[in-house]
């Protein structure tokens, strides 16, 4: 899923005045007493506890060996870590101020970040845990049924033959319409087979990749199964091919159908798992009331115990995830 994929892409870097090392700021900057208890202890600075471009500054030697910057280092070090001090001085000070003008604030009530309930958070919410492990039984559930009916039931993997074709497309700088053709399927992106393939929104959906060999050319394709999708459904065969996929848009390169299966498909054991680790990110960072309506359907549509005799239990708990069953 984006959401997933790309989380580290926006994720903003800290760096250190202090020391030049990246994830915290000076305010918790650990160097400064670190260098002053070498400092009491006659020792000479530990450059290592820079950032690398500092070390290559103040890690200069003189003829004896001395470190240039030795008494420079301790000078700065030790500004710092009284700016440090100070800091923590003045918030303590702070807040007794408070405390003798209003009193002990009142103590908060625990809420969860994930469920909203009061009395608990994150690390012992049980809706939490249930929503994670259905997502991942479902997610699971997913990938089965995409093996059997897509993989081994129509045979698409690397080295099938499937025919193409395109209203207007644009390749090597130019623009094609009305095209079709045929070509071998040379490379999968197998790693993003999840539940994400079946919804069209932007930030929860999910890409596959797909490369085909058309006429010794090459030919990258995301997400191409539009055409797949309209047939099944046409066919009335909603339950195969049409719920492994979001319909999509039908512009660009489609693959209309698989004309010879592949010889070389993926082990089934292999596919069978993967892709957990998505599902326990979106618990930790964001509410179930951001994910719910995105995920808790692919819960009700894709879990093994959506029939049977824990039908039951897996409806109370969709309940508890704000899902509530078409009519």
């Amino acid at each position: 899923m984006k959401i997933y994929e790309n989380r580290e892409r926006h994720k903003r870097t800290t760096h250190c005045p202090t020391c030049g090392c990246e994830g915290h700021m000076w305010i918790t900057c650990p160097a400064p007493a670190k260098m002053m208890e070498l400092e009491k202890q006659g020792k000479e600075p530990d450059i290592t506890l820079y950032g690398e471009w500092q070390q290559k500054s103040y890690g200069r030697r003189d003829e004896s060996g001395k470190l240039v910057y030795h008494d420079t280092i301790f000078h700065r070090m030790g500004r710092a870590f009284r700016r440090q001090e100070r800091r923590k001085d003045d918030r303590k000070e702070k807040k007794a101020r408070k405390e003798r003008l209003y009193g002990k604030p009142a103590k908060r009530k625990v809420s969860c970040g994930f469920c909203g309930e009061t009395g608990h958070n994150r690390r012992n919410c049980d809706v939490m845990f249930n929503f994670v492990d259905d997502l991942e039984r479902a997610s699971t559930n997913y990938r089965k049924q995409f093996y059997e009916r897509f993989v081994k039931g129509m045979g698409f993997a690397e080295g099938a033959l499937v025919a193409l074709s395109a209203d207007q497309f644009r390749h090597n700088g130019r623009w094609e319409e009305n095209w079709s053709g045929m070509g071998i399927v040379t490379g999968i992106n197998w790693d993003k087979v999840n539940m994400g393939l079946t919804l069209g929104s932007w930030e929860y959906k999910s890409i596959m990749k797909i490369e085909v060999l058309v006429n010794g050319d090459t030919f990258h394709f995301e997400n191409p199964f539009h055409t797949l999708v309209e047939n099944d459904t046409v066919a009335g065969k909603a339950g195969k091919i049409a719920e492994l996929f979001a319909r999509g848009s039908s512009w660009g390169v489609r693959i209309d159908s698989v004309l010879a299966p592949s010889e070389n498909i993926p082990s089934e054991e292999w596919f069978n798992n993967g892709y957990t680790e998505c599902w326990q990110w979106i618990a930790k960072n964001k509410r179930l009331s951001d994910v719910s309506g995105y995920l808790a359907p692919l819960i009700a549509k894709f879990h093994p115990s959506r029939r049977g005799r824990n039908a039951g239990k897996l409806n109370h708990r969709l309940s508890q995830y704000g899902y509530t069953r078409p009519k």
